[in-house]
């Protein structure tokens, strides 16, 4: 299995880290894509992988045009990758137990993957992106942004319609994650499930977790994964997890997982791994 990978930063401490884990557990194909309000910062920092210089972002609103950018980078240099990975740098991957699930995902049409996976009617509308595909969206969907997997038919369908081209360029002078009509945090966590859904795929989602009763749902033991708060590393070390988030810059759950990184280098050769 091929996966290509877009790992979204802003933060030199934590980004060598992320990028270690996933070169191990997720394969080399990867791109890091650097908010160009701190490019400078990341000059004298060493990583081994393809750095993009990305539009100038200093928000929390929304990267979604970086995204954008580094899903259409990444097509451009890796086409035949079966999935497509997008993540940010306070993400840590601990295993490569999620390809079971991408293998899964494979057989069931589902077109993307993630966590808090969920259908909001009428919440949403997207008229400028209805415009761009010359098509009327009738339901819109959610992902948790931090970390989705795309199928390779899903970006392959988006690059024919020139998609990220395009949203790139109605977007252009739009400023501090502003997008007409929509009022949520990340216009990438609604806008591609939502298309996904839209062009006849289906959604899948690894587990979720509830902010009002802040209790987990589904398979969380091995994908603990949110928006917030920081996992704690008293409670919540998960020891079969998978994939992490958040956990930043120099968090005790990193520390664990780069020593278990260092035995696995010891004893396994890197094509064994990835």
């Amino acid at each position: 299995m091929e996966i290509a990978t877009l790992l979204n930063t802003h933060c030199p401490e934590s980004t060598a880290d992320t990028l270690e884990s996933i070169q191990t557990f997720v394969g080399q194909n990867v791109i890091v894509s650097i908010d160009g309000a701190v490019w400078n910062d990341f000059e004298d920092i060493k990583l081994p992988a393809y750095k993009l210089k990305g539009f100038y972002h200093n928000t929390p609103k929304s990267p979604y045009r970086n995204m954008a950018l580094g899903l259409r980078t990444l097509y451009s240099k890796f086409p035949k990758a079966d999935w497509f990975l997008y993540t940010e740098y306070d993400c840590l991957f601990a295993s490569n137990a999620f390809k079971k699930n991408l293998d899964f995902a494979d057989r069931q049409d589902v077109w993307m993957l993630g966590n808090d996976g969920r259908q909001e009617k009428n919440k949403h509308k997207f008229p400028l992106i209805e415009a761009i595909i010359n098509e009327k969206i009738s339901t819109c969907h959610y992902l948790l942004g931090s970390c989705m997997f795309f199928c390779n038919e899903f970006i392959e369908r988006l690059a024919e319609l020139d998609f990220f081209t395009k949203l790139i360029n109605v977007s252009n002078h739009f400023t501090e994650g502003y997008f007409p009509s929509y009022t949520g945090y990340d216009l990438s966590e609604h806008l591609y499930p939502t298309l996904a859904t839209h062009f006849g795929g289906d959604i899948g989602s690894f587990a979720a977790w509830n902010e009002i009763t802040r209790t987990w749902s589904g398979n969380y033991s091995r994908y603990p994964i949110r928006w917030q708060p920081e996992l704690d590393p008293e409670t919540e070390c998960f020891e079969k997890a998978s994939i992490l988030h958040h956990i930043k810059k120099n968090h005790p759950i990193r520390e664990v997982h780069r020593k278990k990184r260092k035995e696995l280098w010891k004893n396994t050769t890197q094509w064994q791994l990835a």
